[in-house]
This record gives C-alpha cells, sequence and structure tokens, in this order.
C-alpha cells in the first residue's frame, strides 16, 4: 500500500537501515514491527534501540551475519544486533503454539509468511510493519484505519487474544491511557471473561502495566474502564471495594496530580486505610523505589475526604510535619495536598489558600534552613557519647530524637552549647541509665 505522509517524510537511525539493508542484501527481506511504526505514523519520533525487526532469517542466519550479536531470546526466535554500540533486536517471524498458563505459548515455530507473524500481535496497531528501504507499509488488519479512528482494538478475535495472554487487557487499558483512544466495544466486553486468564499474569507484569497506565495522560479514564471491565476488582481489589463516593474521589484527586508514578499511585491509594495501602503495595510487588515513595506520601498526606484536614499550620506543625515525612518530599507533597484541594471543590477541606500557606511556610523553613533531620543538629552521635561518657547504643538514637524535637519547635535552640546543656538535662532526668 501507499506509504502515508508521516512514514514517507520519517528518518531512520543509521543502525537500524543497516541492519534491513544486511539482511535483505543476503535475501532475507525483513520490516520494522509493532510500536515504533505505530509511533510514527503517529508523528512521535523513536531512538535506534526501539526499532523491533521481523524477518525470515533464523536466529542463526541473522547472527552469521553480524560481528556482534547476543542471544537475547533465541528460544523464542529474537537476538540482539550491537550495530556502533546500538542494540537493534531482531525476531525470526513465528507461529505461537497453545496457550495454557495465559501468560507464554507452548511452543513457537518459525516461518516466512510476515501477515502470519502479525496475526499474533495483540491489538491492530501494533499489527503494522514497515519496509522503509522500499518504502511499503503491510497493514493486514486496518492498524492504520484504527488510528484515524483513535481505537484501540483486538487483531482478530479479542477472546483468542487475550486467552493467549492475560496481561494484554491491561494493555488494552494502557493504551487508551497513553493515546486517548476508546476501547473497539468487542474488545472491551472480551476483558470480562478474560478475568480469569489475568488472574495467573505475574505480579511483577502487572505492577509494570499499573505503572505506566497511571502516569499516561488519560489515567483517569483508564481506572474508570478498569472498574467497568472488572480489571479494578482482579488488579486493586482494595480500592475498588471502596464506597463510590470515596473512589470517584480518589480518580481526581489522581487527574489533578502531576504524571509522577509514586504521586499518581498514592492519589490514588490514599482513601485506603494504612493497612490497606501496606498490603495492596505489598501484594503488587512494585519496584521498591516506587512502593517505598508511595507509602511515605500517603502517610504523610493529611486531608481526607470526610472532611478532617489537619495541614499543618504553626511553623513548629510544618517542621515536624517535613521531619517526619522526608524534607525532600515536600513539592510531591504540596501537590498531592493541592490536587486534594481541587478534587474536594467548595467541600470541607477543600481550600487552596490553606496549601497555599503551607507552601510559602516550607518556603520560608528552607530560606532560613531550619533543622529538620538528625543530620541537622549541632551535636552529632559522637559527641552525644562523648557528652555523656557512654557508649552506643539504643540511647545514642533516643537522645538525638529528643533534641530534634527542641529544635523543631525552637531552631535557635539548634546551638551547640544549648543542646548540650539540653542533652545533659535529659540524661540527668532519665538516671543515666544505659
Amino acid at each position: 500500500m501507499p506509504l502515508p505522509d508521516a512514514l514517507a517524510r520519517a528518518t531512520f537511525p543509521a543502525p537500524v537501515l543497516h541492519v534491513l539493508r544486511r539482511l535483505g542484501d543476503a535475501g532475507y527481506r525483513s520490516w520494522l514491527v509493532g510500536g515504533a511504526v505505530r509511533d510514527l505514523l503517529l508523528h512521535r519520533a523513536r531512538d535506534a534501540n526501539d526499532f523491533d525487526v521481523a524477518t525470515p532469517a533464523l536466529p542463526e542466519q541473522v547472527a552469521a551475519l553480524f560481528p556482534k550479536v547476543i542471544p537475547t531470546g533465541i528460544e523464542h526466535g529474537t537476538v540482539t544486533v550491537l550495530v556502533g554500540g546500538e542494540p537493534i533486536e531482531v525476531t525470526t517471524f513465528r507461529g505461537e503454539g497453545e496457550y495454557k498458563d495465559g501468560r507464554r505459548p507452548e511452543s513457537v515455530t518459525f516461518h516466512e509468511d510476515l501477515e502470519a507473524d502479525l496475526a499474533r500481535r495483540d491489538f491492530t496497531i501494533n499489527a503494522l510493519a514497515l519496509d522503509p528501504l522500499a518504502g511499503e507499509l503491510r497493514d493486514p488488519f486496518g492498524g492504520e484505519a484504527d488510528l484515524r479512528r483513535r481505537l484501540i482494538r483486538a487483531v482478530g478475535d479479542p477472546v483468542a487474544r487475550f486467552g493467549e495472554d492475560g496481561l494484554r487487557p491491561m494493555r488494552a487499558v494502557r493504551f487508551a491511557a497513553q493515546l486517548g483512544y476508546s476501547l473497539d466495544p468487542a474488545t472491551e466486553e472480551a476483558i470480562r471473561g478474560a478475568l480469569p486468564i489475568v488472574r495467573k499474569v505475574s505480579r511483577e507484569r502487572i505492577a509494570d502495566e499499573l505503572t505506566r497506565l497511571v502516569v499516561a495522560p488519560d489515567a483517569p479514564r483508564a481506572v474508570d474502564l478498569m472498574r467497568t471491565t472488572g480489571l479494578l476488582a482482579t488488579v486493586l481489589p482494595a480500592l475498588a471495594g471502596r464506597p463510590e463516593r470515596e473512589l470517584d474521589h480518589a480518580v481526581a484527586v489522581l487527574a489533578a496530580t502531576p504524571g509522577e508514578p509514586a504521586l499518581r499511585l498514592a492519589a490514588l491509594l490514599h482513601a485506603l486505610p494504612a493497612e490497606d495501602v501496606g498490603r495492596t503495595l505489598l501484594d503488587l510487588r512494585l519496584s521498591r523505589r516506587i512502593s517505598d515513595e508511595t507509602a511515605a506520601l500517603v502517610r504523610a498526606h493529611v486531608c481526607r475526604l470526610d472532611g478532617s484536614r489537619a495541614l499543618p499550620a504553626s511553623p513548629a506543625d510544618v517542621r515536624r510535619w517535613l521531619s517526619a515525612a522526608g524534607p525532600a518530599r515536600a513539592p510531591l507533597l504540596l501537590e498531592l495536598a493541592r490536587a486534594e484541594a481541587a478534587a474536594m471543590g467548595a467541600q470541607v477541606g477543600g481550600d487552596q489558600r490553606a496549601v497555599h500557606a503551607l507552601s510559602e511556610a516550607i518556603a520560608r523553613i528552607r530560606r532560613e534552613r531550619d533543622p529538620l533531620t538528625p543530620q541537622d543538629l549541632a551535636l552529632d552521635g559522637r559527641a552525644v557519647m562523648r557528652i555523656l561518657g557512654a557508649g552506643p547504643g539504643p540511647h545514642v538514637g533516643e537522645a538525638l530524637r529528643h533534641l530534634l524535637e527542641r529544635v523543631l519547635a525552637e531552631p535557635r535552640e539548634n546551638d551547640e552549647a544549648r543542646l548540650t546543656e539540653a542533652l545533659v538535662h535529659w540524661w540527668d532526668a532519665r538516671g543515666r541509665r544505659l
């Protein structure tokens, strides 16, 4: 078919063209496939290592053509060709046997049929193949038309596609969120019947899709799709079990936050009881960094839908709040508070002025460099042991916490002489017990 203008005007990285030419010269006409072709049609640039090459050449035939090849997934027909330091994935056209576990095929067979290779892919917008050397696009399932219609549609029978891989329903919703597209009715309906297959997918793969989904431009609509299709009850049962008003509010807060993973997840989960937040994050098996950051943001977030807003107001309370949350989290916590206020509107707690006052207080604390952590104290652990004449032990941490509380209440107390005096009094009051 004639090349659409977006592809006719596209440029391609030299390493990618080198791989295609080398394969073609050896008699193996090869194609760029999948997401890279989709994104080019959407006028989105791609790096060299984002291009996937599909070829009729067997893995060993590909390996024989290039000096540096890594057998990254050779049992599935994939090798990585290194060209000028750039990794290019090359995969042999393949067919797949029966899927018994909803995750991977029981067998893989290699062949030379491009259309049959495209037929095994998930959605029509990903079942596209481009030969930039010959200037030819192959689109046997109408993916380009679906891009124009802003539609996510499964290749062939959606029930069969979702039965093959239980992650595909999550991917359908994620693509809808990223692109702002609708789900084809038959594809959306097939998600409901695929929920038992979704449950077979590893939590790590689910967590990866969820993380990508929540930062997407249209994440709130994606969460609504998860609710209506049953995916939310499957993936986040604690959240799905909350009253509708609370769930609507969580989505509204999500919509008002910037697209940062931990922040978006905190917005979505903040209405859960504390024990459910921890259990949900543990069950998702997110990366440690995202999980810990999400939990910390939810713990420190002080606005609630029930009106029990407790934004810290006095300078001492703001310092204590920052100290407990971690000073580096202040920007994200402010974003969460702003989103909460925006979602509440005229309701109790929806006071943007209080959030603005908190932001000003934080700026003042930073400007004046008020101490917020034990590391900011004029005395460290070694000084505490020297002054007390005591060795290491739990008492050192207790002493530093006592001194920190003192300077959080009054930053001018952060003076070596004053803290020394306060430390001795504290030590005497507790009977100098080790």
